[in-house]
């Protein structure tokens, strides 16, 4: 039961890191960019390296906290350090109501405007590999300000199960957390239009950021649940 508990942790934390859109929304700018007189295959070059960059950085950023848990903790955080993360993500899920868009008719992220800008600079100009790598590694790093306690939680669940499946569960954590990425692939692919697809978000924002909140509490309490109260 622990062993199903500490997987149904990493795919919630992935599934709700996925929710963030600061990925979407460059990866959107950069098919914009591209798809305005160029080739759909060099479009869907470009956003593969860009998923491969953000992925190679959130897996990163798990293995790194999986050896400083592991210096630290000794592999399993105390109960009073899994209780301030909770109470953490409590705020995180506050942050992502009332703070993460910015208060205008578009997806604006409440983000740093300088940041923003580069971002939205970088993907407006980004035209070969390395840099769509690079851009991707860049918005995950922009990311972890709201995503860095999930990877936290899936850390300490990721090293709850054997090692001998410790490394499938952080390529599951980061494919979780690419998903949305992956479906605007797909949708481009398909032949849905930036447009028709922005317009979409625009629509359901509202809906997007309360079910990130929401993800949020609920993760918290499952934890506090299956990790302290156990």
């Amino acid at each position: 039961m622990s062993g199903m508990a500490d997987l149904a942790i990493i795919v919630l934390a992935g599934l709700i890191h996925a929710m963030l859109q600061l990925g979407v929304g460059a990866m959107l700018t950069l098919y914009h960019a591209i798809l305005g007189g160029k080739v759909k295959a060099k479009a869907r070059t470009l956003g593969r390296n860009y998923m491969l960059g953000a992925g190679l950085f959130n897996m990163l950023t798990v293995a790194a906290c999986c050896f400083v848990v592991l210096v630290i903790f000794s592999g399993a955080m105390p109960e009073p350090a899994v209780i301030i993360m909770c109470g953490v993500l409590m705020i995180l899920a506050a942050g992502i109501w009332f703070l993460y868009y910015r208060k205008s008719e578009g997806t604006e992220l409440w983000v740093p405007r300088s940041f923003a800008k580069f971002i939205g600079e970088r993907a407006e100009e980004t035209d070969d590999n390395v840099e769509a790598f690079s851009l991707g590694m860049t918005m995950a790093a922009g990311e972890m300000p709201f995503a860095i306690a999930l990877v936290i939680m899936a850390v300490n669940s990721i090293l709850a199960l054997p090692q001998s499946t410790q490394i499938m569960a952080i390529m599951l954590y980061v494919a979780m957390a690419e998903i949305p990425m992956i479906v605007l692939q797909v949708a481009v692919r398909n032949g849905k239009t930036v447009v028709e697809i922005q317009r979409w978000r625009v629509r359901n924002k509202n809906f997007l950021k309360i079910m990130a909140g929401v993800c949020y509490v609920v993760l918290a309490i499952f934890v506090f649940m299956f990790k302290v109260m156990k």
